[in-house]
């Protein structure tokens, strides 16, 4: 039986042109300006410019950009059953 280990979310950044992402989950958006990943802890949406995909190993949750990198964000990390709510649950909880 397949059981799914839990990797570790770990980002390394050097000198602004190398990101090495741990604990990717999948790659919603990729262009040379924009990226979007699905990972252990939320999305992270990276910008930048001239970025491209130097390695991608999603069984190990590994990435591997190259690029100038000008931010890194994340987006707030929603449960399962959150995700199930209506918008006016969520509010008037």
């Amino acid at each position: 039986m397949d059981e799914k280990k839990s990797t570790k979310h770990r980002l390394t950044l050097q000198d602004r042109e190398i990101l090495e992402i741990d604990g990717v989950l999948n790659v919603e958006k990729f262009t040379d300006e924009d990226i979007v990943l699905s990972t252990e802890k939320g999305m992270l949406n990276i910008k930048g410019e001239k970025m491209h995909m130097k390695q991608l190993n999603l069984d190990q949750g590994l990435i591997i950009v190259e690029g100038y990198v000008k931010m890194l964000a994340y987006t707030e990390e929603i449960s399962a059953t959150e995700k199930g709510k209506g918008l006016l649950n969520r509010l008037f909880r």
